[in-house]
């Protein structure tokens, strides 16, 4: 019998080094995003919530062809988001039922809905944008402004609105239990969308009124959200425009995913604004993705770089140490950055009060 061959070189380097099963999921890794992107746009996970379904049922509700519902269905066991019962039906794991039920509070499957709609043909774009540094939105092209083209579309802002919930419901509950909000009684959400942050900080922090600041058009998306959760006597509305209007006044502020998308003169002039807008020992919070130096391996902070750069053409997600200078610069003192979830930090500062 013949002797497998060993190159003596070669046998120690594969010895070393792992095998190219990471390169090839990360290659292919739009086959998982696009079976989760159907199933969540399809409404299969609210569908499961009523109970378990066999193969032929979810057939005939979805009008599936069998040929390919079996592996659809067995790519969402294998990905952990759903089950097999022992009688052959298919059932929502724990995570599923939590996260993308649209019933829940907890649901993140706007963000879901958004990569699907919006973002999955926006990033066949990146190597457009590497070789001309332009964002592929159209809402960016021919001199428009990203928001104010955007929110002329009610559809299209309903379904990018309910996004920003998905990628802030998570953060917004841990910036609700990290930041001291004991010492408050009021505060203004700039750029609330949907109203992710404001519910889950008045829903930990009953002594809390809140104002939700956004474009007009975001008013009935806002009050329907707020509704959901009975919050409507503690939470209210101000129309305004950031680039004009002047700020609510309240004892803290937060921007929430909207500063990446300016330039860095133009974070300054509203975080300036911000100081002036809240009181002596009134609060500042910033929280986006932000590139940390000390979690150089954290791949979503330059991901989410580059889809911003895709979205807008002033775009960029800035350092922790450089979102807190900005604070410092403009007297806010106490400064900390806390890291939240994913690429996602908080940075926070405090108006002192007058000697």
């Amino acid at each position: 019998m013949m002797k497998a061959f060993q190159h003596p070189i070669l046998g120690r380097v594969l010895g070393r080094v792992a095998g190219p099963e990471p390169i090839l999921r990360t290659g292919m890794g739009f086959w998982p995003a696009r079976v989760l992107h159907l199933a969540v746009e399809a409404g299969l996970f609210t569908e499961l919530a009523a109970g378990p379904r066999s193969r032929d049922e979810l057939m005939t509700t979805f009008g599936w062809q069998p040929r390919a519902t079996e592996p659809f269905l067995g790519a969402l066991v294998a990905m952990g988001l759903l089950r097999r019962t022992r009688a052959g039906r298919y059932a929502n794991t724990r995570r599923a039922a939590l996260y993308l039920d649209r019933t829940r509070p907890t649901y993140i499957g706007g963000l879901i809905e958004l990569s699907s709609t919006r973002l999955y043909e926006l990033w066949g774009g990146l190597e457009r944008l590497l070789q001309t540094g332009l964002p592929e939105a159209d809402e960016e092209r021919d001199g428009n402004e990203f928001f104010s083209s955007l929110y002329r579309d009610p559809a299209a802002l309903r379904t990018f609105l309910s996004g920003m919930t998905g990628i802030s419901t998570a953060e917004a509950t841990l910036i609700a239990a990290r930041f001291p909000w004991q010492r408050y009684s009021t505060f203004a959400d700039i750029g609330t969308a949907q109203g992710a942050l404001p519910v889950r900080v008045a829903l930990c922090h009953p002594q809390l009124r809140g104002i939700g600041f956004d474009l007009p058009a975001v008013a009935p998306i806002f009050a329907d959200y707020i509704g959901s959760f009975g919050l409507t006597d503690r939470l209210s509305f101000a129309a305004g425009d950031v680039h004009t209007d002047p700020m609510p006044r309240a004892e803290v502020l937060t921007f929430g995913h909207m500063l990446h998308g300016y330039t860095e003169n133009k974070r300054l002039e509203l975080i300036s604004a911000a100081y002036a807008a809240v009181p002596p020992g009134g609060a500042l919070i910033i929280y986006d993705a932000m590139i940390d130096p000390g979690r150089r391996r954290e791949s979503m902070t330059c991901l989410s770089s580059l889809n911003i750069m895709l979205e807008a053409r002033d775009g960029f997600e800035a350092s922790t140490p450089q979102c807190a200078d900005w604070l410092r610069s403009v007297g806010f003192t106490g400064v900390r950055t806390r890291h939240l979830v994913g690429p996602t930090s908080m940075v926070y500062g405090f108006k002192p009060v007058a000697a």
